[in-house]
């Protein structure tokens, strides 16, 4: 303890520092409670500031205050307590989330079946891209060989935004700009999403859960897409981010069939 007397009298101590630890050490109480008391003599700086969130940590995991008067009474724990559980991860800027996408008025699936369908997908979509990974860099990325094979933190779009865009696409029509809105991503990202998973189907010959046909009438601005959504309960939205909204949902058209050229 630093006990340091400011009091005086004609520019003199009314007592020194070494009596005030002393009378604080031969301090007892009415239980018998002795106290100890030591004159600490190391030099300590002025003006240190601690930071915000040093002080965070201090409230949340060192001290810990007495309801009366916390401000004057609190101890010190001897260890910190331990770190709060982790909150879930917050959702990618710019995007909607998952569970918003994630509805039947919009993906023509069942909320479980969409989840459990990306979930069987999972290890050919792993081996699909690590193929494409080792063939553009001739051999394995740095960091699977580091994390043993786990997926790139960097990924923009997993695989349950894959079959997401998908759905997106077949049961609604939407165009690839639209979803690359609402996923955050550019159209041609969502292009390839939407053949990617189309080939992972194809080869890993996954049945497609039951789907509900399309409905009567397929919004064809981003106000009919929200007013859709709206009376099937979704609250969809349309995110604020650099891509741009299409002001109209053109319907994807077939080219015309080429015939062959009679024989010369």
């Amino acid at each position: 303890m630093f006990c340091h007397v400011t009091r005086t009298w004609r520019g003199r101590p009314l007592m020194s520092a070494d009596d005030a630890v002393a009378g604080i050490a031969a301090t007892v109480t009415a239980g018998g409670l002795k106290c100890t008391a030591v004159r600490d003599n190391n030099a300590y700086p002025d003006g240190i500031q601690i930071s915000d969130a040093r002080m965070k940590y201090l409230e949340d995991r060192v001290i810990e205050r007495d309801p009366f008067h916390g401000e004057w009474n609190y101890a010190i724990l001897p260890s910190p307590r331990n770190a709060p559980d982790p909150g879930p991860a917050p959702q990618r800027p710019g995007r909607i989330p998952r569970d918003v996408l994630n509805h039947a008025a919009l993906t023509g699936m069942d909320p479980q079946d969409l989840t459990a369908l990306a979930a069987a997908l999972e290890v050919a979509f792993g081996a699909r891209r690590e193929q494409q990974y080792y063939t553009r860099r001739g051999g394995r990325r740095v960091n699977a060989v580091r994390n043993g094979g786990a997926p790139s933190r960097n990924r923009r779009l997993d695989v349950t935004d894959h079959v997401l865009a998908a759905r997106l696409r077949s049961h609604l029509n939407l165009p690839t700009q639209a979803i690359g809105v609402l996923l955050g991503v550019d159209p041609a990202t969502i292009s390839h999403a939407t053949n990617l998973t189309a080939g992972l189907l194809a080869g890993t010959r996954i049945p497609l859960p039951a789907t509900a046909p399309p409905p009567a009438v397929i919004p064809r601005t981003p106000a009919e897409l929200l007013q859709y959504a709206a009376a099937a309960g979704s609250a969809l939205t349309i995110p604020e981010n650099r891509h741009t909204m299409p002001a109209h949902f053109k319907p994807r058209q077939r080219g015309p069939a080429t015939r062959p050229k009679p024989p010369t």
